[in-house]
């Protein structure tokens, strides 16, 4: 598996237009080659990509690993039938800060809106950070296991 971190290719660093032009046509090739090599590849772009969603889907990556900052609702309604959402739990507002029940009520979210579909990976909405309770990240992994 190969992923692959765009942090500043994102609405809240770019404007969308520069995303299409600049960012979209360098990640639809890394998706191709990594495809090309059989890779399964993952994209990450940090911030709030609702105003990208549907040109990421376009980049022909098989998951998308989405900040927090995005709607849940609305990454359902562009990825369902084309990849696979990954995320996105706060890793600050709710890993890193929140109590164990604050963690365990928003991974229960996220099961839900995408019980229709199989293309789901429960996960942190970016880079889990440094002080994160460890009880934080055994909740997040056994609420996880629970959907298995």
């Amino acid at each position: 598996m190969a992923s692959n971190g765009d942090s500043l290719a994102g609405p809240e660093v770019i404007d969308p237009d520069l995303y299409l032009e600049w960012a979209l046509p360098y990640e639809k090739k890394l998706a191709g080659t990594t495809r090309d090599l059989g890779v399964y590849y993952t994209l990450h772009i940090c911030g709030n990509t609702e105003l990208i969603l549907e040109p990421m889907v376009r980049t022909g990556a098989d998951a998308f690993e989405l900040d927090y900052k995005t709607d849940m609702h609305k990454a359902f309604g562009a990825l369902h039938d084309t990849a696979t959402f990954t995320g996105n739990i706060d890793p600050g507002g709710v890993l890193a800060n929140g109590t164990i029940e604050l963690v365990r009520q928003k991974n229960l979210e996220l099961p839900g809106v995408f019980s229709r579909t199989n293309r789901f990976i429960l996960n942190a909405g970016c880079a889990l950070q440094p002080n994160t309770p460890e009880g934080n990240q055994r909740t997040l992994v056994e609420t996880a296991g629970n959907f298995c």
